[in-house]
């Protein structure tokens, strides 16, 4: 099985400039990635999957290029150091869930589509070259040209600058990870809301649905985004923060940095005719994604190996924010009838993965997402934690671990000496298993 190379230790990229033509009739994306970074040696290699390299040009000379296995490509430069690397390509618009990917449904009797993204873990690669691991954060410039149609509405993790020529800019982002990366267009309906600290919060979906089906998801997002300030002692470090439902989507949601995606029955509902359970879980769902803005966005893990600080504490805190918006829910309950057996009855089978997990091949990644350990059994340790120290220190703790590695990497070892550090307790003594 292949060994995994990281390609950020001999390239360190600093921001992309990333321009997609999608075109939704010829089923065809073209594009042009353009990476500023840093070279420590003059060979390095960035990933690319299912995408046909047309032209790779370093600081303004071509520059030769070879496809050295099915997910990356190997570049030669004239020198190690500062370069500028523009990358052509093209590919084609697949219904594969994955990369960029049309989303389909129907309106009056019509089969329509919506386009979505899809990055986690390692699909951003489909989609433009990268370095598309963790570690590797920079800032990003998208630039969306598309098919467009009177009326359509396009969306990305920031706002939109300026259009010209049919091409919509965005304003560049802050340092962030490449399975974060999102954009989507389509002709969409929306709800729209501010936070108290400012934050524009908007739902959006197809104009398959009900107006009314928008309310409940708006309500949860603003009050949990306001929550979360509070908790976190942390502002959300974004302009804004948009949900999107998407009618065929391969996850439950994803925490896109400013844009979350979910599918639509984790995001919509009737406000007239839904049961309490439902509006439950739809409430954690979207709890849960706002969560990892800090938790996983704001703060990544270094490397997938510690993808239980993104998932345990989002999975913990879906129900610390719940509870304290609808106390009235009981949420608690919820937890110890469904996360706690969860992770009881799975940590008892003989080989169960632990917790923490080392990653070796890149087939090990995505079955890194067992629900029962890294999700539920996480959170459970986390809530044996809080009880352990106490809000107030978990508070004062989470508030120095952000500030300490926002916009930044991190592991557990971190976040433990944060909470040690707040609480005098070595909450960290013991390796998460």
């Amino acid at each position: 099985m292949a060994k995994i190379e990281r390609f950020y230790d001999t390239f360190q990229p600093e921001h992309y400039d990333v321009y997609v033509d999608v075109d939704r009739a010829k089923k065809t994306i073209v594009g042009e990635t353009t990476i500023t970074g840093t070279a420590t040696q003059s060979e390095i290699s960035v990933n690319q999957k299912y995408l046909v390299i047309d032209e790779v040009i370093a600081d303004g000379k071509p520059v030769e290029f070879h496809e050295y296995d099915a997910e990356a490509v190997r570049i030669t430069l004239p020198n190690e150091g500062k370069v500028e690397l523009r990358i052509k390509y093209h590919t084609d618009l697949t219904d594969t869930l994955m990369g960029i990917y049309p989303s389909y449904y129907e309106l009056n009797g019509k089969k329509q589509q919506i386009i979505g993204t899809q990055f986690e873990t390692t699909f951003a690669r489909q989609a433009f070259p990268c370095v598309d691991e963790p570690e590797a954060k920079a800032t990003f410039s998208l630039a969306i040209k598309f098919d467009e149609k009177p009326g359509e509405t396009i969306l990305a993790n920031m706002p939109e600058d300026h259009e010209a020529g049919g091409i919509h800019y965005f304003e560049p982002t802050v340092k962030m990870s490449t399975y974060l990366v999102a954009f989507a267009f389509g002709d969409l309906q929306s709800k729209l809301t501010t936070t108290d600290s400012g934050v524009k919060v908007g739902v959006f979906a197809t104009k398959a649905h009900k107006a009314d089906e928008l309310d409940f998801a708006l309500d949860i997002a603003k009050r949990a985004i306001e929550f979360y300030e509070d908790f976190y002692q942390t502002p959300y470090p974004l302009p804004h923060s948009w949900q999107l439902a998407l009618p065929d989507f391969s996850a439950g949601a994803m925490e896109n940095w400013g844009l979350i995606t979910y599918r639509e029955a984790y995001l919509l509902l009737d406000p007239n005719n839904t049961p309490l359970d439902t509006k439950e879980l739809v409430a954690t769902v979207i709890t849960h994604e706002l969560a990892h803005q800090w938790f996983g966005d704001l703060v990544t893990m270094k490397w997938w190996d510690d993808l239980w600080l993104n998932e345990s504490f989002a999975n913990m805190m879906e129900y610390v924010s719940v509870d304290a918006l609808n106390p009235e829910w009981n949420v608690w309950e919820l937890f110890q009838m469904s996360d706690v057996p969860a992770a009881l009855n799975r940590d008892a089978t003989d080989g169960v993965q632990s917790v923490h997990v080392a990653v070796n091949n890149p087939a090990e990644i995505d079955s890194l997402f067992d629900g029962a350990i890294v999700y539920a059994k996480g959170a459970r340790m986390l809530v044996m934690v809080r009880a352990l120290i106490g809000d107030k220190a978990l508070r004062e703790g989470l508030k120095n671990y952000f500030a300490a590695h926002k916009f930044g990497n991190s592991t557990g070892a971190d976040l433990w000496k944060a909470l040690g550090d707040a609480s005098g307790i070595n909450v960290g003594k013991s390796e998460v298993r």
